[in-house]
């Protein structure tokens, strides 16, 4: 007598692997430009205020920013320090070339600083200060030396104050 079938044996669920590590996202996520943390001593500068945004028509895009060392005299101003920017994964040079100068403070409408540089609007990537940049601080090499951080800016908000703390 032949034999009475039988259902197929559903298949087998694969086992997850074992002690797979979850993949780290990159270190500039969402920005292009960014490389690694530069030297032997990691990415310092954290945000301590900011950022602030405020309307200025939208003309042109100026930052305002204070780098200082919270360790040495209460907040002492910190020289050769760049930012970094982006927007639509293109550098905004402007930004990388103005340099924050040691042992100067300034007071701004918004905080005090030691770096400012501005660039009109029709020169960013799309025409408008409008949109989203990744951001971080450059050394003195033009090296990474914080995090990178993410900004969006509205159409009208064309002035941006951060301090920056090493300490």
């Amino acid at each position: 007598q032949p034999a009475a079938p039988t259902a197929a044996p559903a298949p087998a669920e694969p086992a997850p692997p074992a002690n797979t590590p979850t993949p780290e996202p990159p270190a500039a996520a969402g920005a292009v430009n960014a490389g690694p943390c530069g030297g032997d001593d990691g990415c310092k500068f954290k945000i301590r205020g900011g950022p602030t945004k405020r309307s200025n028509g939208g003309g042109e895009l100026k930052f305002q920013l204070f780098f200082i060392h919270s360790g040495v005299d209460g907040g002492q101003p910190q020289g050769d320090y760049r930012l970094g920017i982006e927007k639509d994964g293109q550098l905004i040079t402007r930004f990388a070339d103005a340099t924050s100068i040691a042992l100067n403070r300034n007071d701004g409408p918004m905080g005090a600083y030691n770096y400012e540089a501005k660039i009109n609007a029709s020169e960013l990537p799309g025409g408008s200060v409008a949109g989203a940049y990744f951001f971080w601080v450059l050394d003195g090499n033009r090296e990474r030396d914080s995090e990178v951080f993410r900004l969006d800016l509205a159409p009208d908000e064309g002035e941006v104050w951060i301090e920056f703390d090493q300490g």
